[in-house]
């Protein structure tokens, strides 16, 4: 049976900063050495060669754009996978994850970071991107061509999921939760766009006060059906005020780790009226 998590305890989670600042970027993990860059046919071929993964269990969709690549993050580098079409994203959630049958993932997402859990590449952590206009929003919505949409995406993705590498090796932490995904988002907004914008970060979770229709939904899940339109007024309620003290660390020239630092140690209830 699936425990549930009060709202109180939801929103209680934030991380503390380290008292001894580390030299930055973190010196790369081990298993970089297992990964090389490759481009179409050769990801598959690299995947069952190299790290002998067993690709051929599934028929992909569009071979030609699969990619290796890396990025360099404060937590060193990471292999980035990109795929674009959403059963290839999928299918590669499940190689990497050593699982024989593809989730149901919403379209919705389209990224990980993957601590992998197949016993040949086992805590290998790697990101892994689909190509798709990002938290399945329109290019209309945001007054771009899909062309510039669908590459701002790519660059918000990767952002993102470095962002949250770095809370990984730097904090201690990387959850599927509220606050990291603004913390991850907020990074993602300003590789893309150059600033974060609280109306921008509001489409992408599908929030509308204390109701929502979109990605937000998926990192609330560990709390009752009945209990999560706190959640969402809580996280609406911050958005604002993390948007503005974003914007004065930008105007001082802060750099992107005292962003991260500002919102990985946000306690969302301090700022809210209503208590839950």
């Amino acid at each position: 049976m699936q425990k549930f998590e009060s709202v109180d305890e939801y929103l209680a989670h934030c991380y503390n900063a380290p008292k001894n600042l580390p030299n930055l970027p973190l010196a790369d993990e081990d298993f970089i050495s297992n990964w090389k860059e490759r481009n179409g046919s050769e990801v598959l071929n690299f995947f069952n060669q190299n790290l002998h993964l067993p690709v051929d269990k599934f028929e992909w969709n569009n071979i030609s754009d699969l990619k290796i690549e890396f990025a360099q993050t404060s937590g060193g580098k990471l292999p980035v996978i990109t795929t674009a079409d959403h059963v290839d994203f999928r299918q590669m959630v499940a190689i990497l994850n050593g699982k024989d049958e593809v989730s149901d993932l919403p379209v919705t997402v389209n990224a990980f970071t993957i601590n992998a859990k197949a016993e040949q590449i086992y805590s290998n952590r790697v990101i892994l991107l689909n190509y798709a206009p990002y938290s399945n929003v329109s290019a209309e919505k945001l007054n771009l061509s899909k062309e510039d949409w669908l590459k701002k995406s790519h660059l918000l993705r990767l952002r993102h999921e470095s962002a949250h590498y770095e809370t990984l090796r730097i904090f201690g932490g990387m959850r599927n939760h509220a606050l990291d995904e603004i913390l991850a988002d907020c990074l993602g907004q300003i590789a893309a766009f150059g600033d974060f914008n609280a109306d921008r970060q509001r489409l992408f979770f599908g929030l509308h006060g204390n109701k929502c229709d979109g990605r937000l939904q998926f990192y609330c899940r560990n709390v009752i059906l009945e209990e999560r339109s706190k959640i969402y007024q809580a996280v609406d309620s911050i958005l604002d005020y993390i948007a503005r003290e974003v914007k004065k660390l930008q105007n001082s020239s802060s750099s992107d780790f005292a962003i991260i630092k500002f919102i990985a140690c946000q306690n969302i209830p301090s700022h809210l009226s209503e208590k839950f």
